[in-house]
């Protein structure tokens, strides 16, 4: 699994209004990506565990 690029946007800033559209369209976009598994997910899970475990003993 590899990390999902996006843009560097911040869309919390306060004040800063975004209209209805550019809204439904961001929702749309984050649907339509890379989704993993549970079962994948767990496993990366796993293997970062123990691999963080091996590098501070």
């Amino acid at each position: 699994m590899g990390k999902v690029k996006s843009p560097k946007v911040n869309y919390a800033t306060p004040g800063d209004v975004i209209d209805q559209q550019e809204f439904e369209q961001m929702i749309r976009k984050a649907e339509s990506g890379p989704f993993h598994s549970i079962k994948s997910g767990k496993s990366e899970v796993a293997k970062r565990k123990a691999k963080n475990l091996k590098m501070s003993t």
